[in-house]
């Protein structure tokens, strides 16, 4: 089979007014998208992005076929002589399955595997975490999820009769899922994205495990857990710290801080009715064990 091929048609130096025509006559001659290059800043730490409006833009037009290149350009050049274009030729890729093929099972700990559902498990796993990402955010590989991980594990080691916990953000599920692998019985998970929630069932199914993940938030939560995971960014930790604490009886286990934000968030995390019984580091991640007093 013939390499297939898709023009990008790139229009910079836009000023903001000329964007709604120039994108109107990019359809004319046949594009079949247009995207804006968006710029972003960000505010605060819950990782919450804002849009930076620019007057001068650069949009890009997909087409199919080759366009009419030269008679596009003068018409836009004839609106305003300072814009610039330029066309490239791109290959035709197939994204999903070139993301899949770097998508390979990995150890997440201690002989526990995370294996794509579409791979077989290596032979030397004991326990294996089948998952599709689909559009939920978290494969396993990021720092926060292994010391969630490692802390699962060191907690049912020196507390082993823990029944019930609640893992907040539950993304993927590999937390909930290796939680039902250390035993406990009573799993919920939460998720603030529908896209995402909806991928964390699947894979609940797909590993035979029974967890909950309701279509609400923590701050509905009615329930006790002996563990509160929750592998959120920093800021978002400090905004729900009420609720994480409201459903925790004995153990809260929190990841996703930056080493570099670590005396701040434990300024304003009040740590009060808990102590630190373990701190885990991996790069510039940091997670915490917690213990209610």
């Amino acid at each position: 089979m013939s390499e297939q091929f898709y023009y990008r048609f790139i229009i910079s130096e836009l000023p903001e007014s000329d964007e709604d025509i120039v994108s109107s006559w990019c359809f004319d001659f046949g594009a079949e998208g247009v995207s804006e290059n968006l710029e972003f800043e960000q505010l605060d730490r819950e990782y919450q992005t804002k849009t930076i409006n620019k007057k001068v833009k650069t949009i890009e037009a997909y087409f199919s076929n080759q366009p009419d290149e030269k008679s596009l350009t003068e018409k836009i050049k004839n609106l305003n002589p300072s814009i610039e274009t330029k066309i490239l030729k791109e290959p035709v890729q197939d994204w999903l399955s070139e993301w899949k093929k770097g998508f390979v099972p990995f150890e997440l700990t201690k002989k526990i595997w995370v294996v794509p559902s579409w791979l077989e498990a290596p032979k030397q796993s004991e326990f294996n975490i089948f998952i599709d990402p689909g559009m939920a955010f978290g494969t396993g590989t990021h720092e926060t999820t292994q010391i969630a991980a490692d802390l699962l594990i060191y907690l049912k080691e020196i507390s082993p009769n823990l029944k019930s916990l609640i893992d907040v953000g539950t993304g993927t599920g590999i937390l909930a899922i290796l939680s039902s692998h250390l035993g406990y019985d009573k799993i919920m998970g939460t998720e603030i994205d529908n896209d995402a929630r909806l991928v964390g069932i699947e894979n609940c199914q797909l590993n035979n495990v029974k967890v909950d993940i309701p279509a609400f938030q923590i701050e509905k939560v009615q329930d006790s857990f002996d563990v509160v995971v929750a592998n959120i960014i920093d800021g978002v930790l400090v905004r729900i710290q009420e609720d994480l604490k409201r459903c925790c009886s004995k153990y809260m286990l929190l990841t996703g801080v930056l080493e570099e934000r670590e005396s701040l968030f434990l300024n304003e995390f009040d740590r009060k009715d808990f102590k630190v019984l373990k701190r885990l580091q991996k790069n510039e991640w940091v997670g915490f064990l917690l213990e209610r007093k």
